[in-house]
């Protein structure tokens, strides 16, 4: 792949169980990771068969684990794989980020070109776009006005990283800014939330019941957050042997250090906070049907996200930075100017 570079991913911490009134909470810590050059666009790759657990998982973590990608990368796949749908910019204190140059100038993330799927893991959303694995699933969204809708990398996977919230007979979500926690106590602007009547919530064609913008002014003082936040403790277990890669819950190992044993890789420890969304038997009540729930199964490529027999296939690997990348300037990233200007 060439040379490999790092950049920031998001914190953890412990999260909370009940609804609660929405309050401010900001702030950005600057990046200075570098995207490589254009690559080729990548295409759809079929769905790859689970992976067995290595010798020494038991079959009660396997089946207590979620399906796990075959896949360790760094945020250079990034870089390569987005660049020919969007452009590259170096933007004061956020560092390298994205601008999906191939999405129109209506496009808004978590809204455009996608709808929501009630996953194992909470409602995940099943972006149209070729790029969506990565953009909808690692890092943040935040809004600029010469740029528009600007996306930060990260290293840890979400089913949305997004803030969900209920006003009245609506649901709305908000896409999480960078170095916002799911988990946070955090305001987002009025503009960037989208709301629906809450019997469309599942509808695959969603896009057209999110509320005109100019109402939600109204519809977001009355907004409380669904903090139905999962805090897991992730521990990646690589087999040398097969290159296969199984994650297991609530397991520490050697203080998130990474080690060898039995020709087995352990890469260290991960807290992935993110926010589920609204309670199932919840939109069941609204929509007065019967929500059927599906699985998440790995790709072994980037591409779209295919929702078929029950299953969602998606591509996320174990994302990790580099630090001993190098970080030359990249040739095809744009310099943004300083804010104020």
């Amino acid at each position: 792949m060439g040379v490999l570079f790092g950049c920031s991913g998001s914190s953890s911490s412990s999260a909370g169980n009940a609804d609660s009134t929405i309050a401010t909470d900001s702030g950005a810590a600057p990046s200075t990771s570098a995207p490589a050059t254009d690559q080729s666009a990548s295409q759809p790759a079929t769905p790859a068969t689970e992976p067995p657990a290595p010798a020494n998982v038991t079959p009660q973590e396997e089946a207590s684990a979620p399906s796990a990608p075959k896949t360790e990368v760094t945020t250079q796949q990034f870089y390569d794989e987005l660049s020919p749908y969007g452009k590259w910019v170096n933007y004061p204190e956020q560092g390298y980020v994205w601008q999906p140059t191939s999405a129109g100038q209506d496009f808004q993330p978590y809204s455009t070109n996608g709808h929501w799927v009630y996953s194992n893991e909470g409602w995940t959303w099943a972006s149209d776009y070729k790029w969506g694995w990565a953009a909808f699933h690692y890092g943040s969204w935040f809004h600029e006005a010469k740029y528009g809708w600007l996306w930060k990398p990260g290293t840890e996977w979400a089913p949305a990283q997004v803030t969900w919230g209920q006003s009245g007979n609506y649901y709305g979500w908000a896409p999480l800014e960078p170095n916002v926690r799911a988990d946070a106590r955090w305001t987002p602007p009025a503009t960037t939330w989208n709301f629906v009547p809450k019997q469309n919530i599942d509808r695959p064609d969603v896009v057209k019941y999110v509320v005109n913008k100019n109402t939600n002014t109204t519809i977001v003082k009355n907004v409380t957050v669904i903090n139905n936040i999962t805090n897991n403790n992730r521990t990646t277990v690589v087999n040398n042997n097969n290159n296969k890669t199984v994650v297991n819950n609530n397991k520490t190992v050697n203080n998130n250090k990474v080690v060898v044993k039995n020709n087995t890789t352990v890469i260290g420890n991960k807290n992935t906070v993110y926010n589920k969304g609204p309670q199932v038997n919840e939109v069941e009540k609204v929509t007065n049907k019967k929500i059927t729930q599906v699985n998440i199964n790995d790709d072994n490529k980037p591409g779209q996200t295919t929702v078929r027999n029950n299953k969602l296939v998606i591509y996320r690997p174990v994302v990790r930075d580099d630090p001993k990348a190098k970080k030359p300037a990249p040739r095809n990233a744009e310099q943004a100017p300083k804010r104020g200007k």
